[in-house]
């Protein structure tokens, strides 16, 4: 699509470029930005064919960006919750990954999708999903590893968490319901309205998505934030009366979430 940034062409093609740009990402089409030199009604149509091909291509994109989400409202209301998407923010970067990074906020004010109240935080997990899909590669750390920095006590380390990790907070049961539709996962009676605390990272090739605790949840934010083990799993400790720090321990190391331990 027409990129109403590109600042390399003469002030009059630019002008022309950009009157263009508009009719595309117009809702409905608008007067010709300029005067047709041919058949004004072929040319009409051609336009009408490229907008529509736009308006499509982007929509493709979105649900591939959502599955879960395209999945949850169904295919026609998917379509028509991306073309209205369109019209309220148009891309604005010629990468088509980029589009859809306000679609979480879009649906959160949609009116239409009220009837599902979690759709919003759903996109939000799967922009996460996604970042740590495509963040840096980076060798966890193994137990024996972390010990030794620590010269058996590693309660003063301070942690590098993996590139990939993510921590995601919902008022809803958005993690159980995405691993509801991933294939390979067997369904499951879910409470959509019990929040949930979710680790998203991705040590070697495959992204994994884990419901976490909300000690654990704690423990983690300190951990990125630098704190050290010892003072991470205190603030844990005082926001969850059930919290345990040795299983938590456990859910880091096994999740490959540690790159990196250094002394305070």
């Amino acid at each position: 699509m027409p990129d109403r940034t590109s600042t390399d062409l003469p002030a009059a093609d630019r002008e022309a470029f950009d009157r263009l740009a508009d009719v595309l990402r117009a809702p409905e089409p608008p007067e010709p930005p300029f005067e047709y030199t041919g058949d004004a009604d072929k040319t009409a149509a051609a336009l009408a064919v490229y907008r529509n091909n736009i308006r499509s291509s982007l929509s493709k994109a979105l649900a591939d960006k959502f599955p879960v989400v395209a999945q949850l409202v169904g295919e026609d209301f998917f379509k028509f919750a991306a073309n209205e998407y369109f019209n309220a923010a148009p891309p604005s970067s010629p990468m088509i990954a980029d589009y859809g990074d306000r679609f979480p906020q879009f649906l959160d004010a949609f009116e239409p999708a009220r009837s599902v109240p979690y759709l919003a935080d759903m996109a939000q997990l799967e922009i996460a999903w996604l970042e740590a899909y495509r963040a840096a590669d980076a060798d966890p750390l193994d137990a024996q590893a972390i010990m030794a920095a620590g010269d058996g006590d590693p309660s003063d380390l301070v942690f590098t968490l993996h590139p990939s990790l993510r921590l995601f907070k919902s008022s809803f049961a958005v993690g159980s319901i995405w691993r509801r539709h991933q294939s390979d996962v067997a369904p499951e009676d879910i409470n959509a309205s019990a929040g949930e605390c979710i680790l998203i990272v991705r040590p070697e090739r495959e992204v994994r998505l884990s419901i976490i605790s909300a000690g654990a949840f704690a423990a983690l934010e300190h951990l990125h934030a630098g704190d050290s083990v010892a003072e991470a799993l205190g603030q844990a400790a005082m926001i969850d009366d059930s919290f345990d720090p040795q299983a938590t321990f456990e859910i880091i190391l096994g999740g490959g979430c540690i790159i990196a331990a250094a002394r305070e």
